[in-house]
């Protein structure tokens, strides 16, 4: 994009400008200020509130090669050359003019949103190869990444649910490839708009618990958020699907919006599977999973048609990694790894491993991140206490609270017994040492991650690597 023809275009929101330098063109569009190369635009967003963000901000320009920074604040001390000012309420528009320029998107690949507390990577993951299997080639973003039914199609994501301008260059990249994109779509996303002006064609709302509460406050606050993805961004005549174990949130939607479109989706039953395992894997005997396939079935039903899905069989679909894993020990023991890191997705868990398996004991490994709602870690503590046999309380990600404090924040939740052990991997191995004929290891929090995040800094760490060294006899 020539650099003359876009200081036109953004001329009209100017509010300042340090020296531009107007001569070449631009290639690229980006708001990762670390990593901006000669040739892109940078958008960023400063907070002049807050000393650590700005330190942060301060120290990233110093050693930044970006074309053109874009801020929202800064005129009066930055200093740096090839920077433009302009009103924070008009960063999104700005992006968009941009991207319709470097990435436009040609509006030809159907966008599917799904949000909920629970079920979001699940569903999205599941709906996007049952579209494949019925031939129409798919693709998914969310919490594990990009994907298509053979693997990762590209880069991970920073975040859940893409920035709009990260958002927009992947359906740039992918729109002539793909029929469908099946996308989490998370509630911060939801409140910060990052859609903006992309309008889902299908849409859904799998499940509603307490999270995010460091962020939104209130669960009214949460609530309204998720509320979003139908009363703003899915298109017109278009309903909102839930599944039919979510009554609850059926009646708090049609309470805060009776004019909400709403549709339940058909139960496997309906649609004719049986309860044995050759119709309904292990995985979806438990209620949830059962929500989030009948969801990831409706959403493609809606979209292609209800006959293309009478082929469709379960155990022909993957499961994701990560989400009621399951790994066989000798002696009838299993581990299962799963992303569960909310009071309700613990208990839902739980109980769907009582019922699968009724004459094992369970042994709950579990810890909760940092730098995230305090208020649910004796919530999850009281839910784990609920099903277990036996407790023991490690680490998450504490990010950059000690793990210590945490920990006692989360016992504190705690009337049964319980051991602590702070280093996640040793958890995993007293829990492994300690096995006993016909039990059942739950390793709940980190799922499919392959790090555990300290102090801003990211170390590997993955809990099925950690399983399976034990196994193989390679412990360290």
């Amino acid at each position: 994009m020539n650099k003359r023809t876009l200081l036109d275009l953004l001329s009209p929101f100017i509010v300042a400008r340090n020296q531009v330098d107007d001569r070449g063109e631009f290639a690229n569009i980006t708001t990762n200020l670390q990593k901006a190369k000669a040739e892109d635009i940078v958008f960023y967003k400063v907070n002049p509130n807050d000393e650590k963000s700005l330190a942060q901000f301060h120290a990233r320009i110093t050693q930044s090669r970006a074309g053109l920074l874009i801020l929202n604040h800064g005129a009066e001390f930055i200093k740096k050359e090839n920077c433009l000012f302009v009103d924070a309420n008009n960063f999104l528009r700005l992006q968009k003019m941009i991207l319709d320029e470097l990435y436009p998107n040609k509006n030809l690949m159907k966008i599917v949103g799904v949000t909920g507390t629970n079920g979001k990577t699940t569903t999205v993951n599941l709906a996007m190869q049952i579209s494949s299997l019925i031939g129409h080639k798919a693709m998914s973003i969310g919490t594990i990444g990009v994907l298509d039914k053979n693997g990762p199609i590209a880069d991970d994501l920073d975040s859940t649910t893409p920035s709009y301008v990260e958002l927009r260059k992947v359906i740039h990249r992918f729109q002539d490839q793909y029929e469908v994109c099946y996308m989490e779509v998370s509630s911060h996303a939801l409140v910060q708009d990052r859609l903006f002006d992309i309008k889902l064609d299908a849409a859904a709302w799998t499940s509603f618990s307490q999270d995010h509460l460091d962020y939104h406050q209130t669960m009214q606050e949460y609530f309204n958020a998720k509320l979003l993805i139908e009363k703003k961004y899915l298109k017109p005549q278009v309903p909102l699907l839930l599944p039919l174990l979510e009554k609850e949130l059926y009646q708090l939607i049609f309470s805060s919006s009776p004019d909400a479109r709403i549709k339940i989706a058909k139960t496997l039953e309906e649609r004719g599977y049986d309860k044995s395992l050759s119709d309904r894997p292990l995985f979806y005997h438990s209620t949830y999973n059962q929500s989030n396939v009948e969801i990831a079935l409706e959403l493609t039903a809606q979209l292609f048609g209800e006959d293309v899905l009478k082929k469709i069989k379960l155990a022909d679909i993957q499961t994701p990694l990560g989400r009621f894993s399951i790994i066989e020990l000798i002696n009838n023991n299993l581990v299962i790894v799963d992303y569960a890191h909310t009071p309700d997705a613990l208990t839902n868990i739980g109980l769907a491993i009582k019922s699968a398996f009724p004459e094992h004991s369970l042994t709950v490994v579990f810890g909760c991140g940092g730098n995230r709602d305090k208020s649910k870690r004796p919530l999850m503590a009281k839910s784990v206490e609920s099903f277990a046999d036996k407790i023991i309380v490690t680490s998450d990600n504490p990010r950059d609270e000690a793990p210590e404090d945490i920990i006692i924040e989360i016992i504190s939740g705690l009337k049964k017994s319980y051991e602590a052990v702070v280093d996640r991997q040793k958890a995993i191995y007293a829990a492994l040492e300690s096995i006993s004929k016909k039990e059942i290891i739950l390793i709940a929090g980190k799922g499919h991650e392959e790090y555990q995040e300290i102090k801003g800094v990211k170390y590997p760490f993955s809990d099925f690597n950690i399983v399976k060294n034990y196994i193989s006899g390679k412990k360290s």
